[in-house]
């Protein structure tokens, strides 16, 4: 802010050049960001264009998931004196829910630095989409291929072999401090789970978890 003696103008006061701007954050924003973030874990599966980025973005998504939970739980104990009895059956239904608790279980894996995920056996695909004859092909150890084939009328022009390397796939959690293991969820909220990829799965917890954000909103917000 720069004035002259005879300037007596109310101007604002500018941020100093590389100040960090604080910012006020409303009742649990701070969870909601870690909710956002594991959205943006479930994105990166999505988008992922090798195992790398995928693993990745699982790896973010149950860590931000837990995280959101932490930040939820202690900021709503530390305001409301009701919120505990009413977040702790909540808590108790994370912890008893198959797919709930199989992410709580994937988040203690990922902070030991296991991946908390396993792929499918992958294959080969010969010609798909050819109609014709093929007489002959060769697969080589250095992931290239020799082709011979005839197309008949109508069929694509030319032959191919393409290669998918497997799917993601939730494996069974082992812990080894207490000697349990946590095999891939089946239910969720007494409903059999009729997608079990790792992407389907996450979609679902984060459905149950923004809710729970919801209901302590509209319980809890007119009493800050």
């Amino acid at each position: 802010m720069c004035f002259t003696l005879d300037d007596m103008t109310r101007k604002p006061i500018d941020l100093h050049p590389g100040a960090i701007a604080p910012v006020l954050r409303g009742l649990w924003h701070s969870a909601a960001e870690k909710l956002d973030e594991a959205q943006r874990g479930i994105e990166q599966m999505a988008a992922a264009s090798d195992r790398i980025a995928f693993e990745n973005g699982w790896t973010t998504f149950v860590d931000s998931l837990q995280e959101f939970w932490a930040r939820f739980f202690d900021e709503g104990k530390a305001r409301f004196s009701a919120f505990q009895p009413w977040a702790g059956a909540i808590d108790a239904t994370r912890k008893n829910d198959d797919l709930l608790n199989y992410l709580i279980q994937s988040r203690h894996q990922s902070q030991h630095g296991r991946i908390v995920l396993k792929w499918s056996e992958g294959r080969l695909y010969l010609a798909p989409g050819f109609n014709g004859v093929i007489k002959s092909a060769q697969v080589f150890a250095d992931g290239t291929y020799q082709m011979e084939a005839t197309p008949t009328s109508g069929s694509i022009a030319e032959a191919c072999i393409t290669h998918d390397p497997g799917s993601a796939k939730l494996p069974t959690i082992i812990n080894r401090k207490w000697n349990q293991d946590f095999a891939p969820p089946t239910v969720h909220r007494g409903e059999p789970i009729p997608n079990k990829s790792p992407i389907a799965v996450a979609h679902m917890a984060m459905s149950f978890y923004a809710n729970v954000l919801r209901l302590a909103l509209d319980r809890f917000e007119w009493q800050k």
